[in-house]
């Protein structure tokens, strides 16, 4: 699996790889993202109908939680080593990055965060991933720093 951006730029300051290696795996995902940005041009009332769904989604999420809460969630899950999806995740820290930019509800692969509950340091979370009505539940803990942590997911999720 592919790192994520953030996790390449944290391997390049360590010294890990060299800035050479880490243009090249950039690149890759900058590939991908120019093919998507390619499929919504070809189509974009499908992109336009995408855009809607996603931010209608957010919207029913903040009416009981904040956007901090949301992309903190979001933000545990695209540093979790094993998750997937990260790398759809991976600028979720980022304020200036609105949030319906990281879901996905139409588009493969799916992702989105059907319902949030929390309980002093453990955070439950349904979503729905990689295909429609494939639904699992996520159990993120609080490390003693306070911060929010995803499991592994080398096992795969708990079925919702």
């Amino acid at each position: 699996m592919l790192e994520t951006p953030r996790q390449l730029a944290t391997r390049l300051e360590r010294g890990e790889i060299d800035r050479t290696e880490f243009q090249s795996l950039m690149a890759i995902h900058a590939r991908e993202l120019i093919a998507e940005i390619e499929e919504d041009h070809q189509n974009p009332l499908a992109a336009w109908i995408e855009s809607r769904l996603a931010k209608a989604a957010v919207k029913r999420l903040l009416r009981k939680h904040s956007g901090f809460r949301i992309r903190e969630i979001l933000t545990a899950l695209s540093e979790a080593p094993d998750f997937t999806l990260a790398k759809y995740l991976w600028n979720a820290p980022h304020p200036d990055v609105p949030l319906h930019c990281f879901f996905r509800i139409r588009r493969e692969p799916l992702f989105q965060i059907l319902s949030i509950r929390e309980d002093a340091d453990v955070t439950e979370i349904h979503v729905e991933i990689f295909r429609p009505r494939n639904r699992a539940r996520i159990l993120l803990r609080r490390d003693p720093e306070w911060q929010l942590r995803a499991p592994s997911f080398s096992k795969g999720v708990e079925r919702a």
